[in-house]
């Protein structure tokens, strides 16, 4: 009798649940699920990092003021978000999806220009960035060049600064004639002694992130590199972060130059292009093919 009664229950709650979500107005559950899973996939997850090196200095990598603010322009008339670094690695950690198109700037080496040049113009625009520095030529007095004190002032003014090696040298493989001992002892230098150096200088401030010297990296290299435990690895390969693949603890930045690409602002607009491209399915969003029509 128990059992009847059951039976006959189950079938008057069902339709019981069904006629208070119609007159609730509320979509059926299953069409939420749907759509919550169909609203997480909605959004941009390829997000270029920028590299800029020399502002206002010399040579290949360099770039005038006037460029610099021009990139920074269309930066802000293509409205594309700038993220600090940081926020885009747990971004790609959680393959979480932008909400708009959206770059990353980092700026490389120990001209003392990207800190008494770029810096401030980057705060005109409210731009954040990372600066990758190597501390062999970092001085302890601002007449030298970079010093300490531009770091800290960096830091103070929201900026972050992370770890570019010692000597910026390349240290990927051994030189000749280097014993493996040898050739060990350099890298630990470059990777390990330079973090040590660059916290005790700017106390309270954790570095997490190395980003290649030169672009020179080696699967020897990145194994002392996680072994030293840092979050992030940067190369200069060129191909934007795909927040929906595998979070590997390695990133690519595109380098903005003058003399080694045909067209420096083509370049530079194919970085928005791929800011811009909206995701669509783990099958058609391919970082090595780039968006269709930029291969």
């Amino acid at each position: 009798m128990m059992r009847k009664r059951v039976l006959i229950s189950l079938p008057v709650f069902l339709l019981c649940l069904v006629a208070a979500t119609l007159l609730s107005g509320e979509p059926p559950l299953w069409k939420r699920l749907l759509d919550g899973e169909k609203q997480q996939r909605l959004g941009y997850n390829l997000v270029p990092i920028l590299c800029f090196h020399d502002v206002n200095g010399a040579g290949p990598y360099s770039v005038s003021i006037k460029e610099f603010r021009n990139y920074l322009d269309i930066l802000k008339k293509e409205n594309i978000r700038v993220w600090p670094l940081h926020r885009v690695m747990e971004a790609a950690r959680n393959n979480q999806l932008m909400d708009q198109p959206t770059m990353a700037i980092t700026i490389d080496d120990d001209f003392e220009n990207i800190a008494r040049v770029a810096a401030p113009i980057l705060r005109e625009y409210d731009y954040p960035a990372t600066f990758f520095v190597y501390t062999r030529d970092i001085n302890n007095h601002p007449r030298g060049g970079m010093a300490w004190e531009d770091l800290k002032r960096l830091l103070a003014e929201g900026f972050d600064v992370q770890n570019h090696s010692h000597t910026h040298t390349a240290f990927h493989q051994p030189r000749r004639g280097e014993s493996p001992e040898q050739f060990a002892e350099r890298v630990h230098q470059e990777v390990v002694v330079s973090r040590d150096i660059l916290e005790q200088h700017l106390p309270g401030h954790k570095i997490w992130a190395f980003a290649y010297p030169m672009g020179y990296y080696s699967p020897y290299l990145e194994a002392r590199l996680r072994e030293a435990q840092y979050q992030l690895i940067l190369t200069v390969d060129a191909a934007p972060v795909d927040l929906m693949a595998k979070f590997t603890g390695i990133m690519d930045r595109y380098t903005i130059q003058k003399e080694y690409v045909d067209d420096p602002m083509a370049m530079f607009y194919k970085q928005i292009a791929y800011a811009r491209k909206k995701y669509q399915s783990g099958e058609v969003a391919q970082v090595e093919e780039g968006p269709d029509g930029l291969k």
